[in-house]
């Protein structure tokens, strides 16, 4: 990680804290303005502007922004106007009660979500944020059926499969899931480590890859396509995930075991 320097601009820091925040909700911009105020410790919009490497009129409307927020305070007696970043802790707490929040009401958003006819749901994702956030969604889930490239999914994400089970490890991740592949080097690797972290595999070994990864979980079948194209297609049908589990053990059974 970047070290900071007094004499240093916004852009000189480690990215990686703007993306960070970026996160949690602040815009970019708000990002590299509370950067800028957390290391200047208290400073006027001039300073703050050139630390943040923006214009000063802008900073005057993220600073009131940030103020409304919580994010940031006006110094008071000051003869300019002067401000300060709080205290990082106070956004993470802001975070965790928000998280509960949710959490708290996560089955009257299910419930409003499942109103209307039978038919199935059918989203289409294009972009890679998109795709991530299949992912993260299936992640969340008590149980999950994969039949999946993990070459193809290290190759587009690069690291994550590496994060993801890291994040298991640490109970960060509840998913349970049970892993089809295909018969390759690769993947047979990654489904070692997987083991050590209670996941349960099986390859086919007449099988050398798939095209596609299809995850069934909850009530909902995801398709994924890694290809030049990528894209993502989340189907939710409770009848048809019910037939597809049926398929998957099929398959499952005729799966060899990892060792």
């Amino acid at each position: 990680m970047t070290k900071y320097r007094g004499d240093a601009s916004i852009a000189s820091m480690d990215t990686s804290l703007v993306k960070l925040l970026e996160k949690t909700g602040f815009t970019d911009k708000e990002a590299r303005v509370y950067l800028a105020l957390l290391e200047l410790g208290q400073a006027d919009v001039s300073d703050i502007a050139k630390k943040a490497e923006l214009k000063r009129s802008i900073v005057y409307v993220l600073l009131e922004g940030l103020v409304k927020r919580g994010y940031t305070n006006e110094v008071l007696n000051k003869k300019i106007n002067t401000y300060q970043a709080v205290d990082p802790l106070i956004i993470l707490s802001q975070l965790k009660s928000v998280t509960k929040d949710f959490s708290d009401m996560l089955p009257m958003f299910r419930t409003l979500h499942n109103k209307g006819d039978n038919r199935p749901k059918i989203t289409y994702l294009e972009t890679k944020e998109g795709i991530r956030n299949t992912y993260e969604e299936i992640n969340q889930s008590k149980e999950a059926l994969f039949i999946s490239s993990y070459e193809r999914i290290a190759k587009y994400f690069p690291g994550a499969i590496e994060e993801w089970i890291k994040h298991t490890k640490k109970g960060l991740i509840p998913l349970k899931a049970r892993h089809l592949i295909a018969n390759n080097k690769f993947d047979l690797e990654i489904m070692k480590k997987f083991k050590t972290i209670g996941q349960e595999t099986r390859y086919l070994a007449e099988v050398a890859d798939f095209n596609m990864d299809f995850v069934i979980y909850e009530n909902k079948l995801a398709i994924t396509s890694l290809e030049e194209n990528p894209f993502a297609i989340i189907v939710e049908s409770a009848g048809l995930v019910n037939s597809l589990k049926s398929i998957f053990e099929i398959v499952w059974n005729k799966g060899k075991e990892i060792k």
